[in-house]
């Protein structure tokens, strides 16, 4: 789907392109205009849709009976807008033409010829730049618009050299569609030939979410858990084990303690509509902002609109609250450790790059080829046979594990088990032999077993390389679990 601001035209006809459909406003000399795939318009009906008050402004509307993006929304609309400077009025479309309030993913992308600090910050704006943009920027805040360009790159780059570039290209989602955005591009389409840069916005189903629900540490029994670590007993290691008995020992031993922890803990209910900033009342706004729209709708009269608007505009100015009185409290309690957490909050939104390798064609391809890299392949270690104790070994004391968990970071990320630091401290303090004894026999017959190798991985690009063609690109991030990385360190 390709949107043209001030199209080129002859005698009411714009340009055909094999393959794709053009949809225009039916005018002499249209300034927007559309091009759909053909292919895409033999799967889903498209509805082109004109507004009687401007020529500039076009949506199309499209009908997805089986859901759109992953979502079960049955349509869907994209927005075309040249918001010509037009006067008296500021511009030929209106933020209320152009950002409309819908209840289903709409998209709305053009030439708006503002400018703003968003889109350009570093451009010095004067006061009537402000006015101009701000019903737009002000609209969009209030029904929860998303801005997608990224800031400081420009999408216009005038022949004469008395003008500097500028961003007057801007996108806007609502809520409905964004989670569906991927990428917004200026740079990798080639130029028109035309002072505007060609954007490619690129839109992808959002992954399933399949987040499994975790233990809410925080809200444990501590009370109960204690009474019952209390009498806890790790039982006894055999004698002269084999490796595959040890593991088995130290798997069963490991993981009836992991069972009896988790279950004094609550389980979240992951969503991929969880906000950390919601509050109960947002949730009360909320309630009668749906119930003050519904009866706008019914009734419509004057005063229901006007209820419904006071009741959607203290919606969203509630939430903006939430958004900030969350973030300050955020950064009051920033500390040396999560400091990077809030850069990384702040800083500009970066492409992700997918490992593209030369011999990988397929996701399993390249999850070898990676492991491949990171992990190289190493012969074998002999077997042991009977594993015996080592004379040379230290044996473990409680004091070693008490200084090890001290210097364990509580917010250090879980492994699989997602059992943190903090857990294992209070575990240590009710009963300070129970690591002790379920992780000394490992100490004396030098072994580590298999169940504490596990981890999940996160593959990362290096910034600054010249290609991602090579693995060589990309780093690993691996999560153990916390009792093995004491373990390991002890």
């Amino acid at each position: 789907m390709v949107h043209l601001q001030d199209p080129p035209s002859s005698k009411g006809f714009l340009p055909s392109f094999s393959g794709f459909e053009s949809f225009a406003p039916p005018v002499g000399r249209p300034k927007v205009a559309c091009y759909i795939s053909q292919d895409f318009l033999r799967r889903f009906p498209v509805l082109p849709s004109f507004l009687p008050e401007t020529d500039d402004f076009m949506t199309l509307d499209v009908s997805t009976p089986q859901g759109c993006f992953g979502t079960n929304f049955h349509r869907f609309t994209f927005g075309n807008a040249y918001a010509r400077p037009l006067p008296p009025f500021p511009h030929s479309v209106s933020p209320e033409s152009s950002l409309s309030d819908l209840d289903h993913p709409y998209l709305v992308a053009g030439d708006f010829n503002i400018h703003n600090a968003a889109t350009d910050p570093s451009r010095l704006l004067s006061s009537r730049e402000k006015k101009e943009s701000a019903p737009y920027l002000d609209r969009a805040s209030d029904l929860g618009f998303t801005l997608l360009n990224t800031p400081g790159v420009y999408t216009r780059f005038p022949f004469s050299g008395t003008h500097r570039p500028s961003s007057i290209d801007i996108a806007f989602t609502n809520p409905h569609i964004f989670p569906s955005f991927q990428s917004w591009d200026a740079s990798s389409l080639p130029s028109t030939g035309s002072d505007h840069a060609p954007i490619m916005i690129t839109l992808r189903p959002p992954a399933p979410y399949n987040d499994k629900p975790r233990p809410r540490w925080q809200d444990a029994d501590w009370p109960s858990l204690t009474n019952r670590l209390k009498s806890w007993l790790v039982p006894p290691p055999p004698e002269t084990p084999s490796s595959n008995q040890l593991d088995q020992w130290f798997s069963s031993a490991l993981s009836t303690l992991t069972a009896v922890i988790e279950n004094t803990a609550p389980r979240s209910r992951p969503s991929p509509r969880s906000k950390a900033w919601w509050t109960p009342v947002l949730t009360t706004l909320r309630k009668e902002f749906t119930k003050a729209s519904r009866r706008a709708k019914k009734t419509q009269t004057p005063d229901s609109y006007n209820i419904a608007r006071q009741s959607q505009l203290g919606y969203f100015k509630a939430i903006k609250r939430a958004k900030a009185s969350y973030w300050a409290d955020f950064l009051a309690k920033t500390s040396p450790h999560n400091i990077w957490t809030a850069k990384q909050v702040v800083a500009p939104r970066k492409t992700p790059r997918f490992p593209s390798l030369p011999d990988a064609t397929n996701p399993v391809a390249i999850n070898s080829a990676l492991l491949d890299h990171f992990f190289p392949p190493k012969d074998p270690l002999p077997s042991r046979g009977r594993l015996k104790k080592i004379p040379s070994a230290t044996p473990l004391t409680k004091r070693e594990i008490k200084l090890a968990l001290i210097i364990s970071s509580p917010s250090s990320a879980p492994g699989l088990d997602g059992i943190p630091y903090s857990v294992w401290k209070k575990v240590s303090l009710v009963h300070p032999t129970i690591l002790l004894d379920l992780l000394s026999p490992l100490v004396i017959f030098g072994y580590h077993p298999p169940s504490l190798k596990t981890a999940n991985g996160v593959i990362l690009d290096k910034p600054g390389k010249a290609s991602y063609d090579s693995a060589a690109s990309f780093h690993i991030i691996v999560f153990r679990k916390t009792i093995s990385k004491r373990s390991l360190n002890e």
